[in-house]
């Protein structure tokens, strides 16, 4: 069932990748195009070039960078010795060296992984030592450590910082589009408005690449499964964590990904981004519990998340 799972896993990643990849090219593309919808240079050209920049930045994406950048906004705190022994032993399993444990302040349980350039730094929330398992820790840390050393779990990582990137560039676009580009503007935000109400597909494969490697790691589901479900409690509440800064895509780092408090309304069901975040905890616990019991873990991947959204707010 694992292999399985894995062959999934990878299967996500280029899914996700390659629909993050197709909204640069749109963005990208777009600057080729005239008023009138006329490109400037033939439709061949434009879709090599557009599929071409994209491309390299998605391989070339420094994960490490990022991660350093954040390292400036947090404000850890040394590390307990059992969560210090804990994390070096999940290190060993992983052949991975860690130079820097720590400890944040925050009654949300959660734990953050940054891959630096020069280093790897494994932050735990004051909540998680107290209100988690040692085993439960170890599960989480398995998930995102391995998660990030893990080639699809990566590419998932790249991806989603690209989306998160496209967004934040996309109205400086519209300001150029909206003087001359009318059709091309038009274009690219149908296609982002549409991919942002579809189901988080480039989060869903990172978790599921970190958790099939935190099984392969610990052999434990169980506790995995188990801290899940205790997440999913403060899915909430992880709202207000204050980790790194506004600007910087934390949420790819993070068990619980930080949401912001709106909420989604269509169809007359009405929902908030925490209440996503819950289904996916949920969710990955389901599998986990799947992975422990002998059960099918595939039948707890994307469609069924997307087939779970649908009900959300009714």
């Amino acid at each position: 069932m694992l292999i399985n799972l894995e062959a999934t896993a990878r299967r996500q990643a280029l899914i996700a990748s390659f629909w993050s990849l197709v909204s640069w090219a749109i963005f990208i593309g777009s600057w080729f195009l005239e008023k009138d919808g006329v490109p400037v240079f033939s439709w061949a050209v434009i879709v090599g070039i557009s599929l071409g920049v994209a491309g390299v930045v998605l391989l070339a994406l420094p994960l490490g960078k990022i991660a350093n950048r954040l390292v400036r906004h947090l404000r850890p705190e040394p590390p307990t010795q059992q969560f210090e022994n804990l994390v070096e032993e999940i290190a060993i399993a992983l052949v991975e060296p860690v130079e820097s444990i720590q400890t944040y302040r925050c009654d949300v349980p959660n734990i953050l992984m940054l891959p630096c350039s020069d280093r790897e730094i494994v932050v735990a929330t004051t909540g998680a030592l107290e209100k988690l398992t040692r085993y439960e820790i170890q599960a989480l840390v398995a998930a995102q450590f391995a998660g990030m050393r893990n080639r699809w779990c990566r590419l998932a990582t790249r991806a989603e910082i690209m989306w998160w990137a496209l967004i934040w560039f996309f109205p400086i676009g519209l300001i150029g589009l909206l003087i001359d580009r009318q059709f091309a503007t038009f274009t690219g935000f149908a296609f982002i408005f549409v991919y942002a109400f579809m189901p988080r597909k480039t989060e869903q494969a990172r978790d599921l690449c970190a958790d099939v490697v935190a099984v392969k790691t610990t052999f434990d589901p169980h506790s995995l499964a188990s801290a899940m479900r205790k997440l999913a409690e403060h899915a909430h509440a992880a709202t207000k964590i204050n980790f790194g800064a506004f600007f910087l895509p934390i949420n790819p780092f993070l068990v619980i990904p930080k949401r912001m408090q709106t909420k989604t309304t269509v169809n007359g069901r009405s929902w908030s981004q925490a209440d996503e975040v819950r289904l996916e905890l949920l969710l990955r616990a389901e599998r986990a519990e799947a992975m422990a019991n002998g059960g099918n873990p595939s039948e707890f991947t994307g469609r069924e998340f997307s087939r779970r959204w649908r009900e959300l707010g009714k």
